[in-house]
């Protein structure tokens, strides 16, 4: 019998009654700043419902299956993103999906929708693949035997983003870029403290310009890319791969409909892509492999299972259905830490979640992080168990107690891109090479937007 896996988590701590010390609140606010993931005291994790007031704001938190799928599915219209998230987001995603509301909001997602279609998806695989052996390739050349797997991923996931959105024709500074993004989670993920108490916009806010230029550059970039693209499609320039790409597949989007995206809004869609899409993906994947470095168990099986496939002869739209062990343990390292951090709503009109009333303005959250382990819906919810996923237990797991990619209209549009292009990267690293964890510090997670690993993920590996 093997010995259960806890991997690595932040220290959780108890309020011992209603009314919280000075010092609950200082650890609040340093938490803030360094980890939000250390805000969730014990409580929330046994808890169904936690109902609080902060900064003036009512909140009530959430993990209720029952009620999550209230709030987010049978009654989302009346819940609309809070002023926070917005507050964070808007300025780097402007009217991206992610961020757009009301009419916007289902102009472009009935416009994308026709993007990700599940045939569409599919037909990418070939690209997919290409990229993760290009990748696998050149890490067999360098014989180093020693790689930092967050940031590996990071440029994994990009490769293989940029070759699905572009066809391999950019000029993207892929460095500068990558840089950019990591500098506006790194710095930028959370509020300001103005922000919390809803100060004016006038009043100026530390590393506001630092961030502008950032975002500027971001933008920027995916501009002249988009007006290439677009000046090529009017003079009847394009060929046959780029025709298929993501790109132009967007400036063609809602055309039919009389509802294209302008410009601007393809810029906007196409950022976030590549900063939620791909960040999450190359998140999921670095903690993934560190799993699978941790438990020896687990990485055998899934040896053993991907040698007993041909993945040369099969369609690679199909190896999520043909390697169930490996598709559990990304299930399960997507479970334990979560690539999205936070869902947050607040209530238009009154509603009652789980028996609680809920009035308007009432700020309403979901943490996957906590959802993910609360004690009330999980056995050992803090162990690492990919059978969780498999045969008739997957089936046992409440719907709205796993929410790796949301849930109701706001679920993530390309959830069966990011397994396809998780479950490709995965199959092919493993196949040709064994990891195992080599660094002296564990990785804790951070929650930085996205969920992080401290430290680089530092792996040894060599050819199998």
């Amino acid at each position: 019998m093997t010995t259960p896996l806890t991997p690595p988590m932040p220290d959780r701590r108890t309020i011992k009654d209603d009314k919280p010390s000075l010092l609950d609140y200082w650890r609040f606010f340093r938490a803030l700043a360094t980890n939000p993931l250390e805000i969730f005291t014990t409580n929330f994790y046994e808890d169904p419902i936690i109902v609080g007031s902060a900064f003036g704001v009512d909140y009530v938190n959430v993990y209720d299956p029952d009620a999550i799928r209230r709030y987010l599915v049978t009654n989302a219209s009346n819940y609309r993103f809070d002023r926070l998230r917005q507050v964070v987001f808007r300025p780097l995603l402007r009217e991206g999906l992610l961020v757009a509301e009301d009419d916007l909001w289902r102009r472009t997602r009935r416009a994308i929708t026709s993007v990700f279609t599940p045939r569409y998806v599919e037909g990418l695989s070939d690209i997919m693949v290409a990229a993760a052996n290009k990748r696998v390739a050149a890490l067999a050349q360098q014989h180093t035997g020693e790689i930092a797997m967050a940031d590996e991923m990071v440029n994994a996931a990009l490769d293989m983003l940029l070759d699905c959105m572009f066809a391999q024709d950019t000029n993207l500074d892929r460095a500068r870029f990558t840089s950019n993004l990591e500098l506006i989670f790194e710095n930028h993920s959370m509020p300001h403290p103005l922000d919390f108490i809803d100060a004016p916009n006038w009043l100026p806010r530390t590393g506001a310009k630092a961030r502008a230029r950032l975002i500027a550059d971001l933008h920027d970039q995916l501009g002249e890319i988009v007006n290439a693209r677009r000046a090529r499609l009017d003079g009847g320039g394009e060929d046959d791969a780029r025709a298929k790409d993501l790109l132009s597949l967007l400036l063609s989007a809602g055309v039919g409909e009389g509802e294209p995206l302008t410009d601007d809004q393809v810029i906007d869609n196409l950022l976030t892509f590549m900063a939620a899409g791909h960040d999450t993906s190359a998140r999921s994947l670095g903690w993934t492999f560190y799993l699978l470095g941790a438990s020896q168990h687990w990485r055998k099986r899934v040896e053993e299972e991907l040698d007993g496939v041909d993945l040369d002869s099969l369609p690679p739209a199909k190896w999520q259905e043909n390697l169930p062990v490996l598709a559990a343990v990304l299930k399960e390292s997507m479970r334990l830490y979560p690539a999205a951090g936070n869902i947050s709503r607040v209530a238009v009109e009154a509603d009652t979640l789980a028996g609680t009333s809920i009035k308007p303005g009432v700020a309403v959250a979901t943490a996957p992080w906590v959802l993910h382990r609360h004690k009330t819906l999980w056995d050992a919810p803090d162990t690492f168990d990919p059978s969780r996923f498999m045969g008739q237990a997957s089936e046992e797991i409440p719907r709205f107690a796993y929410l790796p990619f949301g849930a109701g209209p706001r679920v993530c549009i390309g959830a069966s891109f990011a397994m396809q292009e998780m479950m490709i990267i995965l199959a092919t690293y493993l196949k040709k090479f064994r990891f195992h964890n080599i660094g002296s510090e564990l990785p804790i997670p951070i929650m930085q937007i996205t969920i992080r690993p401290s430290t680089p993920m530092l792996m040894g590996y060599e050819l199998r």
